[in-house]
């Protein structure tokens, strides 16, 4: 059975805070890297996992945007 997108939500930088890009509630992805060219001009990992972001804290370990 086919997947519909239903929703669409901004990529934000884990460590300011600042509105990316976009992606839908069925996108999944690792291994991107992108830099935050709003805030705090990092690099960060683009972790997306059943349709909501993620991030690697300082100890390597995967947590979910709140």
């Amino acid at each position: 059975m086919k997947r519909v997108p239903t929703e669409r939500k901004w990529i934000r930088c884990p460590y300011c805070g600042a509105k990316h890009s976009i992606y839908d509630n069925l996108a999944e992805c690792r291994g991107v890297f992108l830099k935050c060219y709003r805030g705090c001009k990092r690099e960060f990992e683009l972790l997306i996992h059943n349709g909501e972001q993620q991030y690697r804290d300082e100890n390597g370990n995967v947590r979910g945007m709140s």
